[in-house]
């Protein structure tokens, strides 16, 4: 296994948000952190592009709890802060 990603196995697609991946990445510009990773979360067509500091460990962690919070949001009827809202009717 590669010590710079974590492989993450995909669930069955059962609408549930997935972290797919979890892998080390160049930290952004100007940032003084050099430990930096990205991670993906997929439910449907849908993306989640992430990047934060730390170890591959404390990332891959904070990911697993932001996808299961993710979840937890929709099993609670909410509806992420990206997805379209109805227009007002006049």
């Amino acid at each position: 296994m590669n010590p710079m990603s974590h492989p993450v196995e995909k669930s069955p697609s059962d609408g549930q948000f997935t972290l797919v991946s979890v892998k080390r990445t160049d930290p952004p510009k100007g940032c003084k952190v050099k430990e930096w990773y990205s991670y993906v979360i997929e439910r449907g067509i849908s993306t989640i592009v992430g990047g934060r500091a730390g170890t591959l460990t404390q990332v891959t962690s904070y990911a697993t709890e932001f996808t299961a919070d993710l979840n937890e949001r929709m099993r609670n009827g909410g509806r992420p802060i990206w997805s379209p809202r109805s227009r007002v009717k006049k």
